[in-house]
């Protein structure tokens, strides 16, 4: 296994880790918009100060890529996690997932598009598995866990695009820049825009625990700037429809976290979903793939193994 597959796969473990914390954080008082603000910011400022020391020369970018940053911070940062966790108000964890698990489908898609990325039976085999998989490790199936009204899935489809959307800006900002300069200004621009929506001024005012800190500093560092350290480095050298695939990992580690710390036990359906993603992740790794579109039935603009057919 390369080493841009393991940074994948620790990303997806560091994802798959927020929901500890967040619950704590729920249970303790705080809204989500306070939370994700927190994350934003604690992310943005340690990346900042990791600069300073290191290497001051990775906060420059070119003027012409400030609009480019911009966009990347307000879909993929703040549009994000808005759209996210009110679909998930809105419909329910499991449906809410759902949806967001279409993001690979729609990664394949635009990466054939914008980075001339192959559709193939491979590709579209494991989108197929990682669907299912995550269909049942989230208990898609259990009519009790779905609520269904139009503005939910609407919010769920829109964080399904804007997580698809962050691996189509993370290949084009790194091909230019390190992580860390991408984080900072993905993060910086998103932390922007989610001040203008909402300022979380009332918890820096009321008295929590430490314990409130530790969880906010931690879902700020590991989940958040670890996690996109590990998968915009990886962008470098794996195709986007691929990393995305391999990234939907993210929910079986969240129900084994669940399962380690909080004594959830996974059903055998659950298990078997998860069984699925992992075989999906396996597959991807392997070399070669058939062409889905084959010559002769091409349409414009499509080519096979990344060379026009001209």
């Amino acid at each position: 296994m390369g080493l841009s597959y393991v940074l994948i796969l620790l990303a997806a473990a560091a994802w798959g880790s927020i929901g500890i914390p967040g619950e704590k954080l729920f249970a303790i008082g705080l809204e989500p918009k306070q939370v994700i603000w927190f994350r934003a910011a604690i992310c943005f400022l340690a990346m900042s100060v990791i600069c300073l020391i290191f290497d001051r020369s990775r906060l420059k970018i070119k003027l012409r890529d400030i609009p480019l940053f911009c966009l990347y911070g307000f879909i993929s940062v703040t549009m994000f996690y808005y759209s996210y966790f009110y679909a998930i108000e809105k419909t329910g964890v499991a449906m809410a997932a759902i949806l967001l698990y279409t993001a690979p489908a729609m990664v394949v898609v635009l990466s054939r598009f914008i980075f001339n990325e192959v559709i193939n039976i491979k590709k579209i085999f494991c989108i197929l598995l990682t669907i299912s998989g995550c269909f049942l490790v989230v208990k898609g199936y259990d009519a009790a866990n779905l609520k269904l009204n139009m503005s939910g899935i609407l919010l769920g489809v829109t964080a399904g695009f804007c997580y698809a959307m962050y691996s189509i800006f993370g290949k084009k900002t790194s091909a230019n820049y390190h992580a860390w300069t991408v984080i900072i200004y993905s993060q910086g621009f998103g932390l922007l825009f989610l001040s203008v929506l909402h300022f979380p001024a009332e918890v820096f005012i009321a008295h929590y625990e430490n314990v409130v800190w530790y969880y906010l500093l931690y879902i700020g560092l590991v989940p958040t700037l670890l996690a996109y350290l590990c998968y915009i480095a990886a962008l470098k050298h794996v195709e986007t429809g691929l990393a995305s695939i391999i990234a939907t990992l993210e929910p079986v580690m969240a129900v084994f976290f669940a399962y380690v710390m909080l004594g959830q036990v996974l059903d055998p359906i659950q298990s078997a979903g998860a069984a699925l993603v992992i075989l999906a992740v396996l597959i991807v790794q392997l070399p070669g793939g058939v062409n889905f579109f084959r010559r002769g039935s091409l349409p414009e603009g499509f080519s096979e193994n990344g060379k026009n057919i001209d």
